[in-house]
């Protein structure tokens, strides 16, 4: 009887601590009823469980397709799991990524680069409970490293392009051959001197092992049209037999080039604009030289200047839209790479674009 009274007992005090027990808003929690997972996620109609199992996924997926493998752990052979620790918070952000675990060669800093940028990003959460009331909760994630050798190709669109070479893929005659090639061959559209049009078309050209010239891609920094894409095609395909072809492993293979091609209008009364589009790009180099060394302010400024001479130049607003986006300028970013992609008409800002301007009406 005795013990029939006291386990009674022990049962109402354990009920009564467990109903009177506040929830801390304040306090981290290592682990919640509710445990925090990504949006998305969480707004499935289903179990629980595969909630989770999916938020996992999700965030793994996020981390494998962004992380860089640093190159001095391939050098060093550094394999292993990185453990990283964060914080969901209550108002769906994460903080106070930390590294648990290393494996040394620089791999914990990259694993913890691409959590760090889940906020930018917009990644949402769906915040911990602890008897239905949100709070925070500390999370941790394993993230491996496992160097795979890399094929010495790629594959873009069915085209096989090696990118490791015992002999590279080289104009015969180098540099100056073919500068003159282009300056032979390159004809400039007669109609284009009433307007004085001017700008540059980059084309990548294919070289297979048997030396056909193959266009794979074309960008129209200026948006010259037509005329001007047909003519950098003839001179692009006109260099057939022009070429050292690639070798790897023994034997011929395909390769690619960039050509870039400067329409300049020949009429005397268009002289001017030349010179002006001459100086733009001198400055436009100086800018992203200047920003690459660390001088943000002023190489933004020469990118400035250059796009003041020719506003719709489509790889002058790359190169700022891209320093504007490393400097978490997300406006500017924004906008000039929303005209990058209204001038090339690419698809790879598609993605990118919204997450961008997103985080520009947030700030």
């Amino acid at each position: 009887m005795k013990t029939f009274y006291t386990s009674l007992l022990l049962f109402f005090t354990a009920f009564a601590f467990g109903q009177t027990e506040a929830v801390d808003t304040s306090k981290v929690y290592p682990v919640a009823e509710y445990m925090p997972m990504v949006s998305n996620c969480a707004a499935w109609d289903t179990t629980y469980q595969v909630q989770r199992q999916c938020s996992q996924e999700v965030l793994l997926k996020f981390i494998y397709a962004n992380v860089q493998y640093p190159d001095s752990a391939r050098m060093q052979g550094v394999e292993g799991t990185v453990v990283l620790n964060f914080v969901v918070n209550t108002d769906s952000t994460i903080s106070d990524a930390k590294i648990v675990r290393d494996i040394g060669g620089g791999c914990g800093d990259a694993a913890l680069a691409v959590i760090n940028a889940l906020n930018p990003l917009g990644l949402k959460w769906a915040p911990g409970k602890q008897k239905g009331i949100p709070v925070k909760v500390s999370m941790n994630i394993p993230v491996k490293f496992k160097i795979k050798e890399v094929p010495p190709y790629d594959v873009v669109d069915g085209d096989t392009i090696y990118n490791t070479f015992d002999k590279v893929l080289a104009f015969t005659g180098g540099d100056a051959a073919k500068a003159e090639f282009l300056s032979k061959n390159l004809k400039y559209p007669a109609a284009g001197n009433d307007s004085c049009s001017i700008g540059t078309v980059e084309v990548k050209a294919l070289v297979e092992a048997d030396g056909v010239v193959r266009i794979l891609e074309m960008n129209d920094f200026s948006n010259l049209g037509m005329d001007y894409q047909f003519e950098a095609i003839s001179a692009t395909t006109a260099s057939i037999g022009k070429w050292e072809v690639a070798e790897y492993g023994g034997k011929k293979v395909p390769a690619a080039h960039l050509l870039r091609m400067d329409f300049k209008p020949t009429a005397a009364a268009c002289k001017a604009t030349v010179s002006k589009f001459e100086k733009a790009q001198l400055v436009a180099v100086e800018g992203s030289n200047l920003y690459n060394a660390g001088q943000q302010e002023a190489g933004i400024a020469k990118l400035t200047e250059a796009l003041d001479a020719f506003p719709d130049n489509a790889e002058f607003l790359y190169a700022r839209g891209n320093a504007y986006l490393d400097m978490q300028n997300y406006a500017g970013a924004c906008e000039d790479l929303s005209k990058v992609k209204e001038i090339l008409l690419v698809t790879w800002a598609d993605n990118l674009l919204p997450v961008i301007c997103k985080q520009a009406e947030e700030k």
